[in-house]
């Protein structure tokens, strides 16, 4: 790699991690005015059914991948840090959640086969770092804060970007990550309640579905809710019990019984009898899950774009 002044070696995320692509990450996952109406049944579909959005993005998303996927966990600069404005620029917002969407979403769109492994044993990691840094923020400066006063015009755009901003906490195995997710759509949900003074439903059930270790297996299968009866409240209500139905399983296990074949990792007595239960819900196929476990022991990686040809 060449070297720039004083043979300072040149950055090679700078061409690729840019406000540009930040901001048609955003803009193609959230294609709204903030004061728009959104119809949250084509919102559901969208994420859960259908992707429009990969197509969109993966020519300008898939370089930028591919270089992160070289510097290695270990050597990865503060990506918020580097290639983020100031969290006091008006920008911030956009831009944060522009980072989120590459690191947490597009990997899970884009990465097949062995590559799935990059998804969750790098790229989480990294969407995690990110997350933790702007949840800390002051309260003013988070690029996810509810506006002061309040603006009911703008509810739709804020829940359909709290999800994304959201949905990395709920994808870790970490229990502290786990208990910041509790608390995030918590706070989602208090908001969406005083603001349209509706009344979350699931708060009757809310004990049941703490523990209900077969409830997010259940629910994904289930499908969003769909139809014209879809409001922006009963589809963020929705959502944050999914987000919630995430912890039981690692309150029992510590991890995610059905990722462990992406991890190369080797499934207790319980968790077999749990993928069992759950149909092998999410699980990887056994060629794949073979060739992680082959390529864990041996202590490599396979560059990113090859394994997804496995």
């Amino acid at each position: 790699m060449g070297g720039g002044p004083d043979n300072i070696p040149a950055d090679p995320l700078k061409s690729l991690l840019t406000p540009e692509l930040f901001s048609l990450l955003v803009n193609a996952r959230l294609p709204y005015q903030k004061q728009e109406s959104i119809n949250f049944s084509d919102f559901g579909r969208d994420i859960f059914l259908q992707d429009p959005f990969g197509p969109l993005v993966k020519g300008k998303v898939w370089p930028a991948l591919i270089a992160l996927s070289k510097i290695g966990l270990d050597r990865m600069p503060d990506l918020s840090a580097c290639y983020l404005p100031a969290p006091t620029d008006p920008t911030f917002p956009e831009q944060c959640l522009g980072l989120q969407l590459l690191l947490d979403l597009c990997p899970r769109l884009l990465c097949r086969g062995v590559d799935q492994r990059w998804t969750f044993a790098y790229f989480d990691v990294l969407s995690q770092r990110v997350a933790e840094g702007w949840y800390f923020l002051p309260p003013s400066q988070r690029p996810d804060q509810w506006p002061q006063p309040d603006d009911a015009g703008q509810l739709d755009y804020w829940i359909g970007a709290r999800f994304w901003f959201g949905v990395s906490f709920a994808h870790s195995e970490h229990l502290r990550h786990q208990e910041m997710a509790l608390e995030f759509t918590e706070e989602t949900r208090s908001i969406v309640e005083r603001v349209s003074r509706q009344r979350d439903p699931y708060r009757k059930t809310r004990n049941e579905i703490l523990q209900d270790l077969y409830g997010f297996p259940r629910e994904y299968r289930r499908g969003p809710p769909l139809g014209d009866k879809v409001t922006r409240e009963s589809w963020a209500f929705w959502a944050g019990m999914l987000m919630d139905i995430h912890k039981p399983i690692v309150d029992r296990f510590g991890r995610y019984p059905y990722l462990n074949a992406v991890f190369g990792r080797a499934s207790t007595a319980d968790e077999e009898k749990w993928i069992d239960e759950t149909d092998h819900f999410g699980e990887a196929g056994k060629d794949v899950a073979r060739k992680i476990k082959e390529d864990v022991r041996l202590g490599r990686w396979r560059p990113l774009g090859e394994g997804s040809l496995c």
